[in-house]
């Protein structure tokens, strides 16, 4: 070998993707089958939020890599962002900026 790594090939996937929408919070389920929190990636850059996660499954002899983007509105709180994953699922909170929840006004 000359000393370089060798790139792996992936077998890339669009996940499935749900979003449902709270007043302080979105949430994203991302189906991700055979992904581990160790193989997936998130982040956002210029307001485009970029998941990847590499499953232990394969399609046509290569992994699947599972990936998709989003444009985030600037509602979302960037900083706070949480991620779960479980059973194949990739769970995003996406919470709303202080200005972008809804607010009641008390009528006197």
């Amino acid at each position: 070998m000359n000393g370089q790594k060798e790139k792996k090939v992936y077998s890339e996937r669009i996940p499935v993707a749900d979003i449902v929408e709270e007043n302080d919070k979105a949430m994203v389920y991302f189906e991700v089958p055979g992904s581990k929190a160790g193989n997936v990636n998130i982040e956002v850059k210029n307001s485009i939020l970029t998941i990847e996660a590499e499953s232990c499954l394969e399609r046509h002899g290569k992994p699947i890599l599972y990936k998709r983007s989003f444009e985030l509105s600037d509602a979302v709180d960037v900083d706070n962002i949480k991620a779960t994953t479980k059973d194949g699922v990739l769970v995003l909170t996406l919470p709303k900026a202080e200005s972008a929840q809804i607010k009641k006004i008390a009528v006197e």
